[in-house]
């Protein structure tokens, strides 16, 4: 077995297919109308249901006619077999991830008797449409590689026999994502979590080395806790911490922990866990208030920079120019770092030192930024001009 076809599910899935539904929303709502037309009340409810969300309660019914209907929109933007695998991956993580392995084979079961067809003047069929295939009717070839691409990704995921990549890459690509679904903000439902995470072998022993986190719908944390050896939670106080299967969780920045995070640093130095990448440890910075009503963090202005680790930056997302560094934060905000003398075509033939003309948000003033983006924009500018 291939490692493409051993590879972790995407944990950002679900947020790709939302952002694909958006896209297609239009050809999902018409071919949906079609169907309350024709009768097929049901299906067309548990698709709005799972198009709106993805990540909640909804039926695999539903889930296989918004895949369908999307499947047919996006087949102009699927070339050659990569890519169809690439779009077929993110439903099926997603699927994975949120709802498990059973409901991911329902989907593709309940797939294989829908039928998207394309208009048909001659019958009065205008726009694209949907049906349920007869019982003799053999499924479609997109139906087709759905099915086989689930029946892949099950059979590699529950192959536990199978040999695995070389654990120091694993882990260490795996410390890096932790480290940016920290940052980042990842989160996962407290059931994915424990099947995807806790109980896996590998991943459970690296998320054994951090401090997570409950967090409500607004984002706001309302409680922590550790793995143990034997995937039970445990609070700093090595209480037992139950989670309702919906629960929302995600890694700790030493932000959400507030003044439990001494308790935090005496409990792993008692228990003698060592951490995959700075968390209790972590520096932590706060905007000052004229920073928060301002476009440009002052802080930085005319500090000496070693060049070689601007280039560094390009690892945490940043783009390197010869006049500047940018970095994106959402579709509307970019920061920019501008530079003196200037970057010319790599470290190696570059001035040793940079100097830093001012570091500016484009999009709004930095009072926009949560702490947690904050604190993570100032640390990653303070370690290369430090």
């Amino acid at each position: 077995m291939s490692e493409e076809e051993r590879r972790w599910a995407d944990p950002h899935a679900t947020d790709a297919v939302r952002k694909f539904l958006r896209r297609h929303r239009a050809a999902v709502t018409t071919v949906l109308e079609a169907a309350r037309l024709d009768g097929l009340n049901e299906l067309a409810a548990a698709a709005t249901e799972y198009t709106a969300h993805p990540e909640g309660p909804c039926t695999p019914d539903g889930a296989a006619v918004a895949f369908a209907i999307a499947q047919h929109a996006a087949v102009a933007y699927r070339t050659g077999a990569q890519r169809e695998r690439e779009f077929l991956d993110r439903f099926i993580d997603s699927w994975m991830i949120e709802h498990g392995h059973a409901f991911t084979t329902a989907v593709a079961e309940a797939r294989s008797r829908l039928r998207v067809e394309e208009p048909d003047p001659r019958a009065g069929r205008m726009t694209p449409w949907l049906r349920e295939a007869a019982d003799d009717e053999d499924p479609s070839p997109e139906a087709e590689a759905l099915t086989r691409r689930v029946q892949v990704r099950l059979t590699a995921s529950a192959d536990t026999e199978a040999p695995r990549a070389d654990p120091k890459s694993v882990t260490t690509d795996q410390i890096r994502r932790f480290e940016a679904a920290m940052v980042d903000g990842r989160r996962w439902r407290a059931q994915a979590h424990r099947r995807l995470i806790v109980e896996d072998a590998a991943l459970g022993q690296l998320a054994r080395r951090l401090v997570w986190a409950r967090f409500d719908s607004n984002g706001a944390v309302t409680g922590t806790f550790r793995i143990d050896a034997e995937h039970s939670l445990r609070d700093a106080g090595e209480a037992t911490v139950e989670l309702p299967g919906d629960a929302l969780v995600g890694i700790a920045h030493p932000i959400h922990l507030g003044e439990s995070i001494t308790a935090w640093r005496d409990s792993f130095g008692h228990n003698r866990l060592r951490q995959p990448f700075e968390q209790l440890t972590r520096p932590t910075y706060a905007l000052t208030a004229e920073e928060s009503e301002s476009a440009r963090l002052s802080r930085f202005t005319d500090r000496q920079v070693r060049t070689d680790r601007l280039f560094a930056l390009q690892e945490l997302g940043w783009e390197v120019t010869r006049e500047a560094l940018y970095r994106r934060f959402g579709p509307t905000r970019e920061v920019a770092v501008l530079l003196d003398p200037g970057l010319e075509g790599g470290y190696r033939y570059e001035p040793e030192l940079q100097r830093i003309l001012s570091v500016e948000l484009r999009g709004g003033t930095f009072g926009v930024f949560d702490p947690v983006t904050a604190s993570e924009l100032i640390l990653q500018l303070e370690r290369p001009a430090a």
